[in-house]
């Protein structure tokens, strides 16, 4: 996932609007410094990337003992920096809210991940339900855990919502079916649907996947085996309410897909950030 540099300065802006004026005062400039990032618990690294470009930018050195997608027990090291204190006292909160946030993310993605491979072949997707500004650190976080992106925007996928087809009527929507693929040749037709009735009738006129949305478990397990069935080729894709809790249970139902948010919205990783003059 790129960052640009432009997103680097704007996370280094927002924390150090023209200077650190605490630092500025104390001298840090003249006093050179090494500051250590580790893990207080296990974690699926994410974001360190990102928070050793932050360093950089701010004219620090970075040696980095992680990569995105390792995890790590607690005690051990990600990433250790060295420049002058100013610069080091710039970045920190900066790269420790990089590294944190990401990591959370990422370490609850990994969990999703393992839990659902336990029981089946369903993929762990996250949705686009990232906060504004944060998506493309949210979505690399979520391939560091193993998860992928269900949708990197609107513009590179089509799937079609009720929001959609309650506005033409959905026999009318169905109809249309055909020639909306007709449209848009190189490109996959996902349908959300709720009911075992909808999703047959859009895949009978050629949708690609099915997302088979707040459905129970028990009612995925009857609408997943019809539908393998009757529609070999078709993807079936679960999504709402899906947890760590009851991640094993729908990937049982035999989806091959299972989208979900949950892994943006929960505790940060603890990372501690210690810093000593050289």
């Amino acid at each position: 996932m790129f960052i640009n540099q432009t997103m680097v300065d704007q996370w280094i802006e927002e924390d150090v609007p023209g200077l650190d004026l605490t630092s500025h005062l104390l001298e840090m400039a003249a006093i050179d410094a090494r500051m250590c990032f580790a893990t207080r618990h296990e974690t699926t690294v994410a974001g360190v990337t990102e928070a050793a470009g932050v360093f950089r930018r701010l004219g620090a050195e970075v040696v980095l003992h992680a990569q995105s997608g390792q995890a790590l027990a607690a005690g051990e090291t990600l990433m250790e920096v060295s420049g002058n204190a100013e610069a080091l006292h710039a970045g920190w909160r900066v790269a420790l809210n990089l590294l944190e946030y990401a990591g959370g993310i990422a370490t609850r993605t990994a969990g999703l991940v393992s839990k659902a491979q336990k029981e089946g072949v369903a993929r762990i997707c996250g949705t686009r339900k990232a906060f504004p500004g944060a998506r493309r650190l949210s979505q690399q976080a979520l391939i560091a855990g193993g998860g992928i992106p269900h949708r990197l925007g609107l513009g590179e996928s089509v799937l079609i919502f009720a929001h959609h087809y309650d506005l033409i009527g959905f026999e009318r929507f169905v109809d249309r079916l055909p020639a909306l693929k007709a449209a848009a040749p190189e490109k996959k037709i996902g349908v959300e649907v709720t009911t075992l009735q909808q999703a047959r009738q859009v895949a009978a006129r050629g949708a690609d996947s099915v997302q088979l949305d707040k459905c129970s478990v028990e009612e995925l397990n009857e609408m997943v085996t019809v539908l393998k069935r009757d529609f070999p080729d078709l993807l079936v894709i679960a999504a709402g309410g899906i947890n760590g809790d009851n991640v094993a249970a729908y990937a049982a139902t035999g989806v091959d897909l299972l989208v979900t948010s949950w892994m943006y919205f929960g505790k940060p990783a603890d990372i501690s950030a210690h810093m000593t003059r050289c």
